[in-house]
């Protein structure tokens, strides 16, 4: 039970680290056309914007088993928009800067949600449940479970760095020049 436990969640951390990767594409390509230069998108160092991983892997994880189309569009665009509000929010508060901005677009909600990205949302949510996460976890399945858990490891690891690189960035955080005695100082020309 453990192992299969272990594989489980190896799955769902590559499964999230290929759409989070694939989600920073989509939006450097798409906000690099639209701002006319290269735009660098996602909270982090790394080609990354994990939003889009965890959204989708909650998505699956709640709307998996609806079947309905249309119900699983509407259900995601709620989901999603929530998920978006939230991590926005949060990002907002403890780093006290934005990573988007709806606020052009009509009936957009504290420039964090609209309904035009939920929309587009609530599409993902229904490739997402309907093809990318069987595909993925599919083809992941495939793979020897050793190299499985040692990209899982991997991918982990980075993400943590990243994060911790990233927070300290955020916070300000300099290296200290270490404060030497004045008799072991340069003389200043």
């Amino acid at each position: 039970m453990t192992h299969q436990l272990v594989m489980s969640l190896a799955y769902l951390a590559l499964s999230c680290t290929i759409i989070s990767v694939g989600g920073w594409v989509w939006e450097t390509c798409y906000c690099s056309v639209v701002e006319r230069h290269l735009a660098r998108r996602g909270m982090l160092f790394g080609p990354s914007c994990p939003i889009y991983g965890v959204c989708a892997i909650v998505v699956w994880f709640v709307l998996g088993g609806v079947r309905d189309t249309a119900a699983l569009f509407a259900l995601g665009f709620v989901l999603s928009t929530a998920l978006e509000y939230c991590a926005g929010t949060l990002l907002e508060r403890r780093f006290g800067r934005r990573w988007w901005d709806y606020s052009m677009f009509p009936l957009n909600f504290r420039g964090l949600v609209c309904p035009q990205a939920s929309c587009v949302f609530g599409v993902f949510a229904v490739i997402n449940v309907k093809l990318l996460q069987p595909t993925i976890l599919g083809g992941l399945a495939t793979l020897d479970h050793g190299s499985v858990l040692a990209a899982a490891a991997l991918v982990c690891a980075a993400y943590a760095l990243d994060l911790a690189a990233t927070v300290l960035a955020l916070d300000g955080w300099r290296p200290r020049r270490p404060h030497l005695p004045r008799a072991l100082r340069l003389p200043q020309a």
